[in-house]
């Protein structure tokens, strides 16, 4: 990695626009703790690699720490060609996408800016200037938002709290229909991430806010989506070293109990549509 500190344009770079909202006395950047976090996701499943680096990104910024996040990638980047490089940066790009509905734009802010300084100093053709979607929300966003709503949420056990909310937050609501799920993660999913990947990057992003109730709901989401459970609690565990290390440890969610909670609740609706089947082609079952 090349060193930030030394170089007279990154460490003046990154005291303008990345580090000034970190808090003096801080945990510093260690490349080999994030390293090291990275390996243990690479090894939790065939498909982590695609998307580790995503995961200890925006967890970083969930607990406050965005500005290790141009570093990290300056990291990852060191040896690769600018092929290469870019589709780094698409991926890391529209993982901030996805998580700064949930996160806010003050948290992923320095991220960004991290990212530009090592492309500033490397060159444009390590980045992707790849547009995703058009720059307007459309009706077949909105359609796309609510499906993929209903899916991801089909075993989180919300239905009751999402009824009210559209009732009362109405506006709160069709936005976060239509701009986070239909229009930044569905088309997310279309190019860049598959759709279980997406749900393991946006859990771990809540997980490391530190908003429990919403963490496990999002849990029992990704798992019932389809990611394996070994994976999930590896994300989780690295999400926890993340918060320790910035010095905000944050309750995570019992993985097991989350899971056993879903495969109950799949098994409860196999069984009502099994009797419904029966009763409606009146035979006895």
């Amino acid at each position: 990695m090349f060193d930030w500190e030394k170089d007279e344009f990154l460490s003046s770079w990154d005291r303008t626009y990345v580090s000034t909202n970190v808090k003096p006395g801080s945990t510093p950047f260690d490349i080999g703790t994030f390293a090291a976090l990275m390996d243990d996701l690479n090894q939790a499943g065939p498909d982590l690699p695609l998307i580790s680096y995503c995961i200890i990104a925006v967890s970083s910024c969930a607990v406050g720490r965005a500005d290790i996040v141009g570093r990290f990638f300056d990291h990852l980047t060191t040896e690769l060609d600018p092929e290469e490089s870019r589709a780094v940066f698409l991926r890391i790009r529209e993982a901030l996408t996805i998580v700064y509905p949930f996160l806010g734009m003050p948290s992923c802010i320095p991220a960004c800016y991290g990212m530009i300084g090592v492309i500033q100093r490397k060159g444009p053709e390590y980045a992707s200037n790849r547009v995703l979607r058009v720059a307007t929300v459309t009706d077949e966003d909105v359609g796309k938002g609510k499906e993929l709503r209903r899916r991801i949420y089909s075993s989180a056990g919300n239905s009751d709290i999402f009824r009210l909310m559209e009732e009362y937050f109405a506006d709160l609501f069709t936005c976060s229909t239509a701009v986070t799920w239909g229009y930044l993660i569905s088309k997310a999913n279309e190019q860049v991430f598959a759709e279980n990947h997406s749900h393991l990057i946006v859990t771990s992003a809540i997980t490391a806010l530190g908003a429990a109730r919403q963490a496990r709901s999002h849990v029992k989401a990704t798992i019932g989506i389809g990611n394996n459970v070994e994976v999930v609690k590896a994300v989780v565990n690295v999400v926890l070293a993340i918060a320790e290390w910035a010095g905000k440890p944050v309750q995570t969610p019992d993985v097991d109990e989350c899971a056993e909670q879903v495969y109950k609740d799949f098994a409860s609706r196999e069984d009502s549509q099994d009797k419904s089947s029966c009763a409606h082609t009146d035979k006895r079952c």
